[in-house]
């Protein structure tokens, strides 16, 4: 006879209970019911998660959301066609937007790209990343790994999960582009201003009521709109501003700037030198403050310490210049401090004097009396009516000087590069100047990563830049990025001579005649950017200048025995330009044409780029470029 073998009682007790639903009450099982429960949550959660993963076969688990969309419920087909399409949408038409203002409206499209004169002046507003990728995870979230990890992620679900798609907004032409859009369509605010005629009588010119957007608001939604693959066309509303200088809250003031005209005039000085502001311009600087006080437009008073006072005054710092003469670093050019005016301290001179002038005046009657009795560190003559203020300048030291590469150790020229630029515009040539001053000097630790995007800084007019022409709805505007290109590939090219791993580097969208294909590289922050890595053990130096139509740049640190192999660029799958196109247009003269830059084939290129080290070991990447084929374009004028 064989022999039964018994069954443990409470796994009879759980059978029972799982097939009649009543578990029977054994006497010598009530010790032991403990075990129940747990098996009984095991035996729920296992059929939980069975019911869970049936009822969400072939869709997205409940609580994923990609950007901000809930997904859950429904299949990766429909997600992946519903992105799709609105990624067709940004990337063939941009985002659309109408602004309201009253009852008319103003249309305008944010396009992805722009397409310059010339093919590196042709740069995106905003870019979408590679988006498939982070679909097909957030689908497979849950459903991939081991059991455990599994049972982890679709339990977090209880709390959500989030996956944000990859894309970037460039603010800086998008604030561009929608300043230039809405400057004719918007009626502009301008505030009461004191005007003076040639005999010194002063009257009121009306303010402006007008209407606003917030740009930075527009740019913040746009970004939005971006990052979440939203296409959809956007209705702003323009407000209405009233400015803060009236009519009526300078009337109140005008018999004592009557008298600051006739009486008053402000003279700055610094050393031998002076600049005097007549009464009369003093009078066109006043404006309302509060709703009892008048006071100085900084922003006016700062145009004129700029435009007049700091021209003659700045003598900025030079940085040492240094060259390699017989195997030895040596300071070819001494590096001096410098003397700059400081603006914001010399019109806050000037301020103090204006701060409770109104309430002065009327308290005292009389302008003589309200400047004597004001305590300023500006001086009052009452008998010529001048006030006398001093322009504070503050000296500056180099940051570069030789003691800066005894104390580095710097004593070798690592890497150097040099571009052409023969043939740009003149703004064009003013970018590649300010830029490569803002690298020259420029320290690089051991073991920093170096950005051209975090190093050159903002893009814009108060730094110094210029814009240059692009085409834009059949027309040529400016915007902001010429010039930019040539600091980026140059930059690439003398961290690829000097031997540095290359950590980010992006080439343009077509093959641009100064630099030809393979060996370029774009920026526009934050991305795409140009990086590199110091991994000499050393501090870098580098140089940049200008010489004729060649851009310059050097790396001063110490070698140590790397050996560099840049093998020439492989071009294949050649596509031919496009025929020229033809647009025309009112704003040139009739049949004046304006063109870009020549034709240019698109291919694919890829460069090896090989390091071998004095350790034995060595390092080899391969940067793969897509040109797109470029177009020439020619706007044709016709009568109006």
């Amino acid at each position: 006879m064989t022999k039964k073998h018994k069954k443990h009682p409470i796994i009879v007790n759980v059978l029972n209970l799982a097939s009649t639903g009543k578990a029977k009450v054994m006497p010598h099982v009530h010790k032991h019911r403990w075990i129940i429960f747990p098996i009984l949550g095991v035996a729920a959660i296992a059929a939980f998660g069975v019911w869970f993963n049936r009822a969400y076969s072939g869709t997205f688990y409940p609580g994923v959301k990609i950007a901000d969309t809930k997904v859950g419920g429904k299949t990766l087909e429909e997600i992946t066609a519903h992105y799709t399409q609105e990624a067709r949408i940004l990337t063939d038409t941009g985002i659309s937007l109408t602004l309201l203002d009253g009852g008319t409206t103003k249309e305008v499209t944010i396009p992805m790209s722009i397409q310059g004169l010339t093919p590196d002046n042709s740069f995106e507003y905003f870019t979408l990343g590679d988006w498939q990728p982070v679909i097909e995870k957030a689908y497979a979230y849950g459903r991939t790994g081991p059991w455990w990890q599994r049972g982890l992620e679709q339990t977090s679900l209880i709390l959500g999960k989030r996956f944000i798609l990859p894309s970037t907004i460039y603010q800086e032409s998008v604030r561009s582009l929608l300043e230039r859009e809405f400057e004719f369509f918007l009626t502009e605010t301008k505030p009461a201003e004191y005007i003076v005629d040639k005999k010194d009588i002063v009257t009121i010119s009306p303010e402006v009521i007008g209407e606003s957007i917030d740009i930075d608001q527009v740019a913040g939604l746009l970004a939005y709109k971006i990052a979440t693959l939203d296409a959809t066309p956007e209705r702003l509303q323009a407000t209405i501003e009233t400015p803060l200088s009236t009519e009526a809250g300078l009337a109140p003031f005008l018999p004592l700037v009557q008298e600051m005209v006739k009486s008053t005039k402000l003279v700055f000085h610094y050393q031998e030198r002076s600049w005097t502001v007549s009464g009369a311009t003093l009078a066109t600087w006043l404006t309302i403050k509060s709703t009892d006080t008048i006071g100085i437009d900084r922003a006016k008073l700062k145009k004129y310490l700029s435009g007049t006072v700091a021209l003659v005054i700045n003598d900025p710092p030079v940085n040492s210049r240094f060259a390699m003469q017989d195997g030895t670093l040596v300071e070819i050019t001494a590096g001096h401090a410098g003397s700059v005016v400081d603006i914001d301290a010399t019109a806050a001179t000037v301020e103090q004097m204006i701060p409770d002038l109104g309430r002065s005046f009327a308290a005292r009657r009389g302008m003589a009396t309200v400047l004597a009795a004001l305590t300023t560190e500006a001086s009052y003559d009452p008998t010529t009516g001048t006030i006398d203020i001093p322009v504070i300048v503050v000296q500056e030291e180099p940051t570069v000087t030789k003691k800066t590469i005894d104390e580095y150790g710097i004593s070798e020229l690592v890497g150097s590069s040099r571009t052409s630029f023969k043939g740009s515009s003149e703004d064009r040539i003013t970018n590649i100047t300010v830029g490569s001053a803002t690298l020259n000097g420029f320290l690089i630790a051991p073991g920093q990563e170096f950005s051209a995007v975090d190093t050159i800084g903002y893009v814009n007019e108060e730094n110094g830049y210029k814009k240059e022409y692009v085409i834009k709805d059949n027309k040529s505007v400016k915007e902001f990025g010429g010039g930019l290109c040539q600091l980026a590939t140059t930059l690439f090219r003398l961290a690829l001579n000097a031997g540095l791993p290359i950590t980010e580097r992006a080439a343009h969208r077509y093959v641009v005649g100064y630099y030809g294909p393979g060996l370029d590289a774009t920026i526009y922050g934050p991305h795409p950017d140009l990086r590199f890595l110091n991994d000499t053990g050393n501090y870098l130096l580098m140089q940049a200048r200008v010489e004729g139509t060649d851009l310059i740049m050097e790396l001063y640190g110490q070698k140590d025995g790397r050996q560099v192999s840049i093998g020439e660029p492989v071009l294949t799958d050649k596509i031919p330009a496009p025929p020229t196109r033809y647009i025309k247009t009112t704003e040139l003269a009739p049949y004046v044409e304006q063109c870009s830059e020549t034709p240019r084939t698109g291919m694919k290129a890829e460069v090896t780029y090989q390091v071998a080290y004095r350790s034995g070991k060595s390092n080899e990447q391969h940067f793969k470029s897509v040109y797109q084929p470029w177009g020439k374009i020619c706007l044709v004028g016709v009568p109006r």
